[in-house]
């Protein structure tokens, strides 16, 4: 079986959440990861399986993916298709789903949460700051101290399994 896994990812997350995906699948499938920030946004034609992953910033996933599915919103539906979002806040990803997934797509596999990251030293600029913000008050501390006292934000590896094993079982 051939499966895609085109993903958007701003700070690192959405493309560890592809890569573990991949690993999972790599060893009874052919996977094709593609980043589609940096490469040309690879066709869902000829491929079995399309998964999307977007990570989803100030409450709306990537422009990109939405206009992929968009441009391919039929052939999606006619495959086995399923999306991830990351996002740092799992407790909204309904609303997030309910707003930000285009409503034409119905992907058969589902639509999945694998959690997400906050990590200030590895973004830059006005998103540091945000991420730094969001972070202490989280925390109720500062980032750089490491004594954290609420609970943050994490990728969600058993979201990720469950996504392997239906794609999987197919």
């Amino acid at each position: 079986m051939k499966i895609l896994i085109a993903y958007t990812s701003k700070n690192g997350t959405t493309a560890k959440c592809a890569r573990m995906l991949a690993e999972k699948l790599e060893v009874s499938h052919e996977v094709r990861v593609s980043d589609m920030n940096k490469e040309d946004t690879v066709s869902p034609e000829g491929f079995d399986v399309v998964v999307l992953g977007s990570s989803v910033r100030m409450g709306a996933v990537s422009k990109k993916l939405k206009k992929y599915i968009k441009a391919n919103v039929d052939m999606l539906n006619a495959k086995l298709c399923a999306v991830f979002l990351c996002c740092g806040f799992p407790d909204e990803f309904e609303e997030y789903v309910s707003t930000q997934i285009p409503k034409a797509l119905i992907p058969s596999l589902g639509i999945h949460c694998f959690g997400g990251e906050l990590k200030p030293r590895e973004v830059r600029g006005f998103d540091r700051i945000i991420v730094r913000m969001i972070r202490n008050s989280i925390t109720g501390h500062d980032f750089e101290d490491g004594n954290y006292t609420g609970m943050l934000p994490e990728i969600i590896p058993e979201h990720i399994n469950i996504l392997a094993d239906r794609i999987m079982g197919r």
